[in-house]
C-alpha cells in the first residue's frame, strides 16, 4: 500500500512511499487491529469560526506493537489520542466521515474496559499508598476472589518495578510521596488492572529525566510482547534511546499527518527525501524531525493513507457484561477508599483542636446561665449558635466534595469502573462519620460550659441527635449546591447567597409574624427555621431540671402582668412568644424529609454534571 504526499510549497518534494507500518507477525500470533480513517476534528472560536485541529488522519495500529505519535506543541497529539479513546472535549466536534474500528468493532460501552487511557497529568489518589491504590482499583475493575485480585496487584507491582515504594504514599501537590516516574508507573498499572487490549498514553514521559523516560517506554514495550497489547503513545521529543523502542511513528504537524509508517531508518529516509536535506549524523532523529516542523519545512504536507477493504475486519470479540462487581461492592469499595483518604487528610490534630476550640469559644459566652427572664434570650442565642455550627460547618465540609474528586471520578467512569450512584452514596456515607466527630466535639465542649447547672444526660443526647440530623440536612444541601453549580468560580458566591437566606429566614432575627406576608413562605420551606426551633425546644423543655423563668420587673411577657400570676414564665409560654412552638417530633420529621429531598435532588444534579463525560 502506498501513501501520497501532496506538494503545497516549494520547500518540500512530492514523494510516494511504501507504508511500512503495521502488524509484525514475529511479535504475536493474535493481532487485533485498531484502524482509523479520515479523523477530522474542529473546535469553535470566539469569533464564530471553526478551527481544524485534526485534518483527515488515517492509519492503523496492531497489538504487539508500540506506536509513537510525535509533533510540535499544539499539533493535535492529545486530540488524536482523545478521539481514538472516545474522550474528546464536548467543545470539539468530529466530522461525520471519521471512522474508528477496534478490531472490527465500532465504539461501544463494552470497549471501555478493553481500552486503557493514561492522562498526560498523573490522575491518581495522593492520599493512598501504591498498593492501596492498585488494590482498590482491582476490587472495582476485576471480578474474582480476593486472592486473585491480590495476585494481580502484586504482579503489576513487580512488572512496573514498584516493589521499593509499594507501601509509600503516592503523594502529589502538598502531600509528599513517591517520585514522578514511579507515579507515572502507578497510573499505567492502574489502567492495566483490567487487562486491556489497547493502551493510549498521552505523553507518559513528560517532565521525566531521560533515564526514567527510557524505563517507562521499556515497560510499555515489554507489555506488547508479554501481554500482546496495542500501545499508542504520544511523545514530544524523545531521546534516541527512547525513540529506538518504538515500532511505528505517526508524525503530526498542525493537525495534518506528515508521516505514518515504521520508525527508525525508514522515517529518516522519508524526511530526507521530503525536505531534500540530510539528517546530520550527530543529530537525534526526532530532534531533526521536530526542527523541520518548527522551521515550517513541512508546511502543507499531508499524507493520504487509502482506506483498505479490511478496515472493518478484526478478531476482537467482546460482550458488554456490565460492571465487574455488584452495586453493593462498588459502594463498599468507594466508601473504604474515601475513608482511608479522609483519615490522611482530615482526621488529624489540627482538625480535632479546631472543633474543640470552636465549641469552647461558643460555650464561654453562656457560662453561668440562670433562670431569670433575662436568661431566656441567652438560651435563644445558644440555640442559634448550635444552628450555626450544624449549618455552616457541614456545608463547607462537603461543598467541594465532587470538585476535589472530579479528575479521578471522570477517569473511573470512563473506564467503567463503577456506576455513578454507588459513588454518590459512598461519598455521602464517608462524610457522615466526619460530620459526627465534628459535631460531637463541638457539642460536648459547648454544652458542658453552658449547661453545667441545668443540663441532663437526656437533654445532651437529644442535642447530639438534633445536631446529627440538622448537620446531615445541611450537608446534603451543600452537596446539592456543589453538584448544581458547574462553574467552580461561582460556587462560593452561590453558597454565600444560600447561607444569607438560610440565616435571615431562620426565625432568629425576625419572628415570622413580623415578616411581610408574601415572604413568610420562605420561613416555612427553610430547613434552618426547623433546626432553630428544634434546638430551642430541646434546650427549654427536655430534661428533669428544666426551669421556669422568673418574671422581670418590666416584663415582656403578658403572663407576668396578669392577675394571680405566680411570677414565673413556663417554657411553653416562651416558645409561643418567639413563635417556635412546633413540636419536637414535627421538626425531626420535616428535617428528615428535607434530607431525603436534598439527597435525591443532589444526585439528579450530580448526574447532570457528569453526563457530559458519559456521552
Amino acid at each position: 500500500m502506498t501513501a501520497l504526499v501532496k506538494e503545497s510549497g516549494a520547500s518540500v518534494n512530492s514523494v510516494e512511499y511504501e507504508l511500512t507500518g503495521g502488524y509484525d507477525k514475529s511479535k504475536t500470533d493474535d493481532a487485533v487491529k485498531l484502524a482509523f480513517s479520515d479523523l477530522t476534528a474542529q473546535i469553535g472560536l470566539p469569533t464564530g469560526e471553526k478551527k481544524t485541529i485534526l485534518d483527515g488522519i488515517s492509519g492503523s495500529a496492531h497489538t504487539g506493537q508500540v506506536m509513537a505519535v510525535m509533533g510540535p506543541t499544539g499539533c493535535g497529539k492529545t486530540t488524536f489520542l482523545s478521539a481514538l479513546g472516545n474522550r474528546l472535549d464536548p467543545s470539539i466536534s468530529m466530522a461525520g466521515s471519521s471512522q474508528i474500528s477496534w478490531g472490527g468493532q465500532p465504539w461501544s460501552a463494552a470497549l471501555k474496559r478493553c481500552v486503557g487511557f493514561i492522562e498526560q497529568d498523573d490522575v491518581t489518589f495522593p492520599e493512598l499508598t501504591v498498593r492501596q491504590a492498585l488494590m482498590f482499583a482491582a476490587r472495582l475493575r476485576l471480578a474474582g476472589s480476593k486472592e486473585e485480585r491480590e495476585e494481580r496487584v502484586e504482579q503489576l507491582i513487580s512488572e512496573m518495578k514498584l516493589e521499593k515504594c509499594s507501601d509509600v504514599l503516592i503523594g502529589g501537590g502538598l502531600v509528599h510521596g513517591i517520585s514522578g516516574g514511579q507515579r507515572k508507573r502507578v497510573c499505567i498499572a492502574t489502567e492495566l488492572i483490567s487487562k486491556p487490549r489497547f493502551l493510549l498514553c498521552d505523553e507518559p514521559t513528560s517532565g521525566l529525566d531521560s533515564e526514567t523516560a527510557l524505563v517507562i517506554i521499556g515497560v510499555l514495550q515489554g507489555l506488547t510482547m508479554d501481554a500482546g497489547m496495542c500501545i499508542i503513545c504520544s511523545i514530544h521529543q524523545p531521546s534516541s534511546q527512547v525513540y529506538s523502542q518504538f515500532d511505528d511513528l505517526c508524525f503530526l504537524d498542525d493537525g495534518r499527518c506528515v508521516y505514518f509508517g515504521k520508525a527508525g531508518g525508514t522515517a529518516i529516509d522519508y524526511f530526507e527525501k521530503l525536505t531534500n536535506m540530510k539528517c546530520p549524523s550527530q543529530y537525534n532523529p526526532p530532534d531533526w524531525f521536530m526542527e523541520q516542523a518548527v522551521n515550517n519545512k513541512l508546511e502543507g504536507v499531508k499524507i493520504q493513507v487509502p482506506k483498505t477493504d479490511d478496515f472493518h475486519d478484526g478478531a476482537l470479540d467482546i460482550q458488554d457484561k456490565g460492571f465487574a462487581v455488584s452495586f453493593y461492592e462498588q459502594t463498599l469499595v468507594i466508601f473504604e477508599r474515601s475513608w482511608v483518604k479522609t483519615k490522611v487528610t482530615k482526621l488529624n490534630t489540627p482538625f480535632y483542636l479546631q472543633q474543640i476550640s470552636i465549641g469552647v469559644i461558643m460555650g464561654i459566652l453562656f457560662v453561668g446561665l440562670g433562670d431569670d427572664e433575662s436568661d431566656i434570650f441567652s438560651r435563644v442565642s445558644f440555640a442559634f449558635n448550635y444552628l450555626m455550627g450544624a449549618l455552616y460547618l457541614p456545608i463547607m465540609e462537603v461543598l467541594f466534595l465532587f470538585l476535589q474528586d472530579s479528575l479521578t471520578l471522570r477517569k473511573d467512569l470512563l473506564a467503567k469502573a463503577h456506576h455513578p450512584l454507588p459513588y454518590y452514596v459512598a461519598k455521602i456515607l464517608s462524610v457522615t462519620p466526619v460530620l459526627a466527630i465534628l459535631l460531637v466535639l463541638m457539642t460536648v465542649s459547648t454544652y458542658t460550659l453552658g449547661f453545667y447547672k441545668f443540663g441532663s444526660v437526656q437533654q445532651f443526647l437529644a442535642i447530639l441527635a438534633a445536631q446529627f440530623v440538622v448537620g446531615n440536612v445541611f450537608a446534603s444541601l451543600g452537596i446539592c449546591i456543589g453538584a448544581y453549580v458547574k462553574n467552580p468560580e461561582f460556587l462560593m458566591s452561590v453558597t454565600m447567597i444560600w447561607l444569607v437566606w438560610l440565616f435571615a429566614f431562620s426565625g432568629f432575627f425576625v419572628p415570622i409574624d413580623s415578616i411581610m406576608p408574601p415572604l413568610r413562605w420562605m420561613v416555612v420551606v427553610n430547613p434552618a427555621s426547623y433546626g432553630f426551633a428544634l434546638f430551642f425546644q430541646i434546650i427549654l423543655k427536655l430534661g428533669p431540671d428544666v426551669p421556669d423563668f422568673k418574671c422581670a420587673e418590666q416584663s415582656n411577657y403578658e403572663v407576668c402582668d396578669q392577675a394571680g400570676s405566680n411570677g414565673l414564665i413556663t417554657p411553653d409560654e416562651v416558645l409561643e412568644h418567639y413563635q417556635l412552638d412546633s413540636p419536637i417530633g414535627t421538626c425531626f420529621a420535616v428535617l428528615i424529609s428535607m434530607y431525603m429531598l436534598c439527597f435525591s435532588a443532589g444526585y439528579y444534579f450530580f448526574q447532570g454534571k457528569i453526563s457530559i463525560w458519559l456521552k
